[in-house]
């Protein structure tokens, strides 16, 4: 629906009455109170007034302010026109198309899934994590599938914060043909799909770190065992150079003795 102005009122011919109740009529529109200003344009339209006639066709063809009625819409966008209101056929069009989209306006009020955004359609395999990794190749295998699942899910991310908006997910042309209500309820049902995507794939991603922090803290103990092992390994293996070493004296200390001896 199309914003009045003071002069616009006046231009039209009525006189300041009237400019003020139309202006009256456009504050409870700019509030909301559809009701009431349709009171008060269908009051005006009737007494020929051609800017409360193209705003009283835009009321009924998107059921603002009373029952949605295309025939009730076209005869006071036509009355408009008639008398030479430059919007009236452009809003008569847009009434039209928005009766020939009603599938498309109930799709994103009563049906919308979210399909285009969800974390399926990326594809995002999830990476097979051991207990523990025991060899520097199997770590770097472990971690580069770690890193793709990663950069797959913050493409998914990007997207969701992208679309999120509900006036960025509607089609620019099917959010003309909604009124005020259809909105609000297309916008409440697009938060709560894309609320229970957001969810879904943080669960996995919670799975996923989860796992990822336990490999890493298994791994690293692994290792540090393994460390402290081959430390250990060192020290036995040079423990049993000083014992052969010791001994081979000895052995030498005895055959010298004996051939003393005789």
């Amino acid at each position: 629906m199309k914003k009045l102005t003071l002069v616009m009122l006046l231009l039209a011919g009525f006189g300041a009455a009237y400019a003020d109740e139309l202006s009256d009529a456009q504050k409870l529109w700019d509030n909301k109170d559809f009701y009431k200003s349709f009171q008060i344009f269908n009051k005006l339209a009737e007494a020929g007034n051609v800017n409360a006639q193209l705003q009283l066709g835009e009321m009924y063809g998107f059921g603002e302010g009373t029952a949605e009625d295309t025939e009730k819409a076209a005869y006071w966008l036509k009355q408009a026109a008639a008398k030479g209101h430059p919007e009236a056929a452009a809003s008569l069009a847009l009434v039209q198309e928005r009766k020939a989209h009603r599938a498309d306006i109930a799709y994103y009020t009563t049906s919308f899934d979210g399909g285009s955004a969800a974390y399926s359609r990326y594809g995002c395999e999830r990476p097979q994590i051991p207990a523990k990794s025991t060899s520097n190749e199997d770590i770097r295998k472990v971690n580069a599938k770690i890193n793709t699942w990663t950069e797959c899910y913050g493409r998914f991310i990007v997207n969701l914060r992208s679309v999120a908006p509900a006036d960025k997910t509607i089609k620019p042309e099917i959010l003309q043909l909604m009124n005020n209500e259809e909105f609000t309820r297309s916008a409440a049902l697009i938060n709560k799909v894309y609320g229970n995507i957001l969810t879904d794939a943080a669960a996995i991603e919670q799975s996923i770190s989860s796992e990822s922090s336990a490999w890493k803290k298994s791994t690293e103990l692994y290792a540090t065992e393994y460390d402290k092992k081959l430390v250990q390994d060192k020290i036995t293996s040079d423990n049993e150079i000083r014992v052969l070493e010791t001994t081979r004296r000895n052995m030498e200390h005895s055959m010298f003795t004996t051939s003393y001896k005789k």
